[in-house]
């Protein structure tokens, strides 16, 4: 993660999110302010994210400094973890086969759009085309790490494996989630796992049914998407 971007880093290794990671894993505890935050610094590295928080003073009082490095597993838990958490209560409309549209978690008369995949979902939110564009090349450790969380059942959370024929080997790849995906993952396929998904979906597809006069079919949906300004369904980070 030495080359992170401000934009992929504003995602993934923010100030709010290390601060909950150190607060899990004992370092300290509390809540995050303004004065803590202005002696935080957050660099990524090969081997995880370094976090400095440089020693303070109020008056005569002494703050203690703090130096330490976060593993990139314990990052991915915390980012599926709030993924989850903001997944709840939005509200999803299915619009055809393949489309829904989901609220937005800051603003709900804002919507965003998640296209269901044979392999997996996309959506239409800045958060998600981050992660999607940046993460490989940005920030390998981290999208490696989101591959290695387990379920209780010891399956993978963001996983799938296909076995190839021509090759003869097991083909695995590392799904990214956003919580307007996880919102339809949950709702319409039954599923918590990526895996899950995807044993699902052609069912899911085939029982389909419209219930609504105002249905479009994939295609003119994704002509009608066309006329959207661009800044329709922007992510905008919430401010705790």
């Amino acid at each position: 993660m030495y080359d992170i971007s401000s934009a992929l880093a504003s995602q993934t290794i923010n100030k709010n999110t290390v601060w909950k990671c150190l607060v899990a894993l004992g370092k300290t505890s509390g809540s995050l302010n303004q004065f803590i935050s202005s002696r935080m610094i957050i660099e990524g590295w090969a081997v995880g994210v370094r976090v400095v928080i440089k020693r303070g003073y109020k008056g005569i009082q002494i703050f203690k400094g703090l130096s330490t490095i976060i593993s990139p597993l314990k990052i991915a838990l915390h980012i599926m973890e709030q993924t989850f958490v903001k997944s709840v209560g939005l509200n999803v409309i299915r619009k055809s086969e393949r489309l829904f549209l989901v609220d937005s978690y800051q603003n709900p008369k804002e919507k965003h759009v998640v296209t269901a995949h044979p392999d997996g979902l996309t959506c239409s939110c800045m958060k998600f085309k981050c992660l999607k564009n940046r993460m490989e090349k940005e920030a390998p450790q981290l999208l490696k790490a989101l591959g290695q969380i387990n379920l209780l059942d010891g399956s993978k959370l963001c996983v799938t494996e296909i076995y190839d024929h021509q090759t003869r080997s097991i083909e695995s790849k590392i799904h990214l989630q956003c919580h307007h995906i996880q919102a339809v993952m949950r709702e319409f396929f039954n599923a918590f796992s990526s895996l899950e998904y995807a044993f699902n979906w052609k069912q899911v597809i085939k029982s389909y049914q419209p219930q609504q006069n105002d249905w479009m079919g994939d295609e003119q949906w994704e002509q009608e998407l066309e006329f959207f300004p661009e800044d329709w369904g922007e992510f905008k980070r919430k401010i705790s």
